[in-house]
């Protein structure tokens, strides 16, 4: 039975399935379904809130990476215009103090040069001169002389040992300028530092030197001018790292490490101290991050430093990106009202169609969505439309069809109870047909049995009968496989005897050659014997010849020896003759013998043949008639056999029919049962059918 889904508002067919061994059917019960209709799962506003979304993110993103970069770009621009220029100033001044330095020891290597007579073991003599100096030197402290035993002398009558000290021994062998670190003069209660300039003789050797100092305060008039930012400043430390030169005057002479405000600091000053320039970042004293540039005096070991506030030097960075951050912020405000506008412009015909796909979920087939537009919205507008046309047009269909369905479900039930009555006609007289053929089965099965039993005994008798015929057919073949095994022996045999005979001749004929040698070998020895008395004679003869004879006698020797050597040779030839003469007389005389067995052996084999020949023909005739025997047992076998199968069959269809028989007559009250339940159906499907009526009025 098909099976067939009906949908409504409020229930659903559930399809139900009854089995049983021979027949299926299926039938639908009511399902009840939830009539609660699906909420709504997108949030109010929540397109419009994506489309935001995604116009901010296609403006905002681009936006934000290319401020990002400008303001790192001109960041490091700014960061770099500000360090160069932290440079210049510190490149500037240092020049600035190396030529004051140069132009004051030029003063007084002019000064030297233009008098050669200065004796600096006689200091009065070349106090005059240096007083003018000194005089229109207004940045100096004084002028000293020192002889070349490092006695230093100068205008006040002040006198120092320098001749131990470093500054005075290097002037002394590099016979150049050289600026001493600064001092504390207690006699004038303040620092100076003291420049070298050496003094040299005709002979160009070390004669002193001329001195002259300068203060701290001089070196600190030309830091006050350094200016980097706001606040930087610049001073001057020693190649050890004391403060020759800073705005706190209580500093001068201390060590620039006892300020260091950590690890950090007291790092990068140790750094600052061991390279010739650079720069260095640290906390300062103040807690403040701090830039030092530095950059060592030539001609001396003193490094002028400047010391700028980083946030001075990034000023600019930062104002340019705090001026960058309020120009995003307003953009991206603008940014985000214009998004807003426009997706409610794009989401409007949305919600009208929205509004109206509403009422059509209620029911009103008769609303239709306005098109004020040829776009894409446009488009789905009038689609929708079209698809509640088209809806409309379905449900008024369905409602007519609705109306046939019922008419039908009414005489469908009528059917069913008439033929549920049928059924149960139709199932007692299948129970009557069963038991007919139940009984038919059993007779069947008695025939089959007595069938069966025979078929077997004729089965038997077909199987004994091809044995034997088979156990014929062997006999008579081995009977004719011996037949072919006499006439073979019999030619071999025949065979045999000519060879014999031509074999008794060869030996007649060797007896007759070994006679003859024997006759040949008299002759030989005849000669040998004639030889020996020749040979005796000759020696004879020799003797008598004496001398001259001797070499005949040798001959004769030899010829004698040659006689014994053939004759003993005849002895031995006379030996085996006689030997061979017995042996041959002995193989006639078997040869004779074997001649006459092997004619004896023929005239036997001739009668066994004989006999196979009567044994073959007999074994011919009882091989014809056993196959006879056995192809009409054989005969019989099959057409028992063909018996058998088809009682074998009548027994099968019977068997099947009895079976078939009670199984259609379950099924048959099986199928009375599914009609009533076939019948319920036929009342539920009228009753859903008007069901179906009422949902269906609902749409207008």
């Amino acid at each position: 039975m098909g099976l067939t889904k009906v949908l409504l508002e409020g229930h659903e067919l559930e399809e139900t399935e009854v089995k049983h061994p021979k027949l299926k059917m299926k039938a639908k019960t009511r399902k009840p379904k939830d009539s609660q209709k699906s909420g709504r799962t997108g949030i109010r506003g929540s397109l419009q809130r994506k489309w935001s979304l995604i116009i901010l993110a296609i403006t905002i993103v681009p936006l934000l990476g290319v401020m990002i970069f400008f303001m790192q770009y001109f960041g490091s621009v700014t960061k770099s215009d500000s360090e160069e220029l932290a440079e210049n100033v510190l490149n500037m001044n240092v020049t600035r103090i190396e030529e004051w330095l140069k132009t004051r020891t030029m003063y007084v290597q002019d000064l030297i040069a233009q008098h050669p007579e200065f004796d600096t073991a006689n200091p009065d003599t070349i106090f005059p001169v240096i007083k003018v100096l000194e005089d229109s030197d207004k940045d100096s402290e004084g002028y000293s002389v020192i002889n070349k035993d490092g006695l230093l002398t100068n205008m006040l009558g002040m006198t120092a040992d320098s001749s131990t000290a470093d500054y005075f021994l290097k002037a002394k062998e590099t016979l150049s300028p050289v600026v001493a670190d600064m001092s504390f003069l207690e006699a004038l209660n303040k620092y100076i530092i003291t420049v070298l300039v050496p003094v040299t003789d005709q002979d160009h050797q070390f004669a002193g030197a001329v001195a002259f100092s300068v203060t701290p305060d001089v070196l600190l008039e030309m830091a006050k001018g350094i200016r980097v930012g706001e606040t930087g400043y610049g001073y001057v430390i020693s190649g050890k790292g004391d403060y020759y030169a800073y705005s706190d005057m209580e500093r001068i002479g201390k060590n620039i490490s006892d300020f260091a405000a950590g690890p950090q600091m007291k790092k990068s000053l140790d750094t600052m101290l061991a390279k010739e320039s650079g720069s260095e970042s640290y906390k300062g004293e103040g807690g403040a991050t701090i830039l030092s540039y530095y950059k060592t005096i030539p001609g001396t070991s003193w490094k002028l430093v400047i010391d700028v506030p980083q946030s001075e030097v990034y000023a600019k960075v930062t104002s340019a990106q705090q001026i960058a951050t309020a120009f995003i912020i307003v953009v991206i405000l603008l940014v985000v009202l214009l998004s807003l506008y426009l997706t409610r412009l794009l989401v409007k015909p949305i919600k009208a169609v929205s509004a109206v796909m509403g009422k059509v979920a209620e029911g009103r087939l008769g609303e239709r969505v306005a098109v004020n537009s040829r776009d894409e919205i446009g488009q789905m507008s009038e689609s929708i439309n079209e698809m509640i046309a088209s809806m409309s047009l379905i449900v008024s269909k369905i409602d007519s069809t609705v109306a046939e369905v019922a008419a039908s479900a009414d005489d469908l039930l009528e059917y069913a109870t008439q033929s549920s009555n049928t059924s149960a006609e139709i199932t007692e007289v299948v129970r009557e047909v069963a038991m007919g053929m139940e009984e038919q089965f059993r007779g069947s099965e008695q025939s089959a049995r007595a069938t069966e039993e025979m078929a077997i005994g004729l089965q038997k008798i077909a199987e004994s009968s091809a044995q034997v015929s088979d156990q014929a057919e062997n006999v008579s073949t081995e009977v004719e496989n011996g037949y072919v095994q006499i006439q073979s022996t019999l030619e071999q045999m025949s065979v045999i005897s000519h060879s014999a005979a031509q074999t008794a001749e060869q030996v007649e004929a060797l007896t007759r050659q070994a006679e003859q040698i024997g006759h040949i070998v008299d002759v030989i020895s005849e000669i040998s014997n004639q030889t020996g008395l020749l040979s005796l004679n000759a020696s004879i003869e020799a003797a008598r010849a004496g001398e001259h004879g001797r070499g005949f006698g040798v001959v004769a020797g030899e010829v004698k020896k040659l006689a014994e050597r053939t004759s003993e040779s005849i002895v031995h030839i006379v030996q085996l003759i006689r030997q061979i003469q017995a042996s041959t007389a002995e193989a006639a005389v078997s040869m004779e013998k074997s001649i006459v067995e092997i004619g004896d052996g023929m005239d036997r084999m001739k009668h066994v043949g004989s006999a196979f020949e009567h044994i073959r023909s007999s074994m011919r005739e009882v091989s014809m008639q056993i196959q006879d025997v056995s192809a009409v047992n054989e005969q019989m076998s099959a057409g028992t056999e063909e018996i058998t199968a088809s009682v074998s069959d009548m027994l099968t269809i019977a068997k099947s029919s009895s079976v078939n028989a009670q199984a259609v007559a379950e099924a048959s009250g099986d199928q009375t049962g599914l009609m009533t339940k076939v019948v319920d159906s036929a009342k539920s499907l009228t009753l859903m059918m008007n069901e179906l009526k009422s949902e269906v009025e609902r749409f207008r």
